[in-house]
């Protein structure tokens, strides 16, 4: 038996490939992209799996039928639901841009390439093209006149991926209020004032801060140990909880025994905040018997709501200096 394998199949396929062959067993992993220039922006293809996350990715991903009340209480749980709150809130920042800067504002920076040849196929286009949006909504100037600007700086030619070097020269997001999530960005003023966008962004931030808390606190109740705690680390129940939370709205497979998952971040913001959980999980040491004692009682103590300002257990980083280096520079 050969068999290819791309990474989206089940445990129950792998099995069955895996069982057929009488005199042996052959497997290829895909490891690489298709080709197709529409897959090329994808995460997958920036930053491709290892032969061994892929087929980790394939054992965690378990078929067998399951009953409509199993899946019904999957779906409501709070770290399903953070994902896609996530998601609706950033998409929702966007397409509230989009409007209010007008058809012929986004039409005019999807020519691009007429300034910058070729801009608009690298793999951090869209996350460059919907922080440009995000720029001119709030500062009321034309979203080129931003990527022009970052443009003048060094030389792009040498770049991997200029998209990604000029994401990381704009300045970032400075809304009167933060976001639901330390990593996300807030809502914009001039959306935030909006008759309609506005009230609909303050809903979605809402929605992701209470799913945030929900998670927060079943992780910091919860007396079992998660399958991604560090063999001889002691992480306390604060930092179980912001782990958990970061998990639950980047998507990141339960099995997966990273504490905080594959792959690097394009955008500045989530690419600190992920240096510093790695950070803190590194440092974390192996505490006492006396001290594991104590850890229920810390996680009374422990900050609760990351969307209070006041209540945040982080500062803020500076935005332009520490900043994690380009992709390809």
């Amino acid at each position: 038996m050969h068999g290819l394998v791309t990474g989206q199949e089940s445990r129950q396929q792998l099995y069955t490939m895996l069982t057929r062959g009488r005199h042996g067993n052959h497997l290829y992993l895909q490891v690489v992209g298709d080709g197709d220039a529409h897959s090329v922006i994808r995460p997958d293809t920036v930053s491709p799996r290892t032969p061994t996350e892929t087929l980790q990715q394939i054992l965690a991903r378990d078929e067998a039928p399951v009953s409509a009340s199993t899946v019904l209480g999957e779906l409501n749980s709070p770290a399903a639901r953070l994902f896609q709150a996530v998601q609706r809130y950033t998409d929702g920042l966007h397409a509230a841009a989009e409007q209010l800067l007008g058809p012929q504002t986004v039409a005019a920076l999807d020519q691009a390439d007429q300034y910058i040849p070729g801009l608009t196929t690298e793999p951090a286009w869209p996350t460059l093209r919907a922080h440009l949006l995000a720029l001119a909504a709030e500062t009321g100037e034309h979203p080129l006149g931003h990527m022009l600007t970052a443009a003048n700086g060094r030389d792009l030619r040498t770049a991997g991926d200029m998209a990604a070097v000029l994401y990381w020269r704009l300045p970032e997001l400075t809304p009167t209020d933060p976001g639901p999530l330390p990593w996300l960005p807030g809502i914009p003023s001039a959306l935030h004032d909006h008759p309609v966008w506005g009230t609909y962004l303050a809903k979605r931030s809402q929605l992701v801060a209470d799913l945030a808390d929900q998670i927060q606190d079943h992780a910091r109740q919860s007396d079992a140990e998660p399958i991604w705690t560090p063999v001889e680390r002691y992480l306390s129940t604060a930092l179980v909880g912001e782990i958990a939370v970061w998990r639950a709205a980047n998507g990141i497979d339960p099995q997966d025994p990273r504490p905080t998952g594959a792959g690097g971040q394009l955008e500045t913001l989530p690419a600190l905040w992920k240096q510093r959980l790695d950070r803190n999980i590194a440092r974390a040491t192996d505490p006492p018997a006396d001290a594991r004692a104590d850890q229920p009682q810390a996680a009374h103590t422990a900050p609760r709501r990351w969307h209070d300002g006041s209540q945040r257990p982080y500062q803020q980083p500076e935005r332009r200096p520490n900043r994690p280096a380009a992709p390809g520079r």
